[in-house]
């Protein structure tokens, strides 16, 4: 059986520091800075929202490994409810890395849109 360890650094602090940094960076390696595409940045958002929450699973899992629990033999036992029980611990951290990667795409968006409007400036794009 899994047990959950008190709010900690290692179990709480550390993850959320690593989910936030990758909500900030994922995205723009995931697109290009001279994109001019809307869906580009929509779909790299995704892929980032994805790839948090995967993440964050095997992290919980591997935080869980390092404080003694059966991590392995749970998901022997049940690999389906072992998986669900570590997708949601990272979906519960959503709540702190979702609005940052909301940010991201506003001003990734902001980025599209300038882009863009230099493109209709431009004398010689008409």
């Amino acid at each position: 059986m899994l047990v959950a360890e008190p709010i900690g650094w290692i179990n709480t602090g550390l993850p959320l520091v690593l989910l936030v940094a990758a909500a900030i960076l994922l995205p723009r390696m995931l697109s290009r800075r001279d994109t001019r595409s809307h869906l580009v940045v929509m779909v790299a958002i995704g892929g980032t929202a994805l790839s948090l929450i995967v993440a964050g699973a095997i992290i919980f899992a591997a935080i869980y490994a390092m404080q003694g629990s059966e991590v392995i033999a749970a998901f022997g036992e049940n690999a389906l409810a072992t998986m669900l029980f570590f997708s949601r611990l990272s979906a519960k951290f959503a709540l702190a890395w979702a609005p940052i990667l909301a940010l991201v795409w506003f001003v990734t968006a902001q980025a599209v849109e300038k882009l863009r409007g230099e493109d209709i400036a431009r004398p010689d794009a008409r």
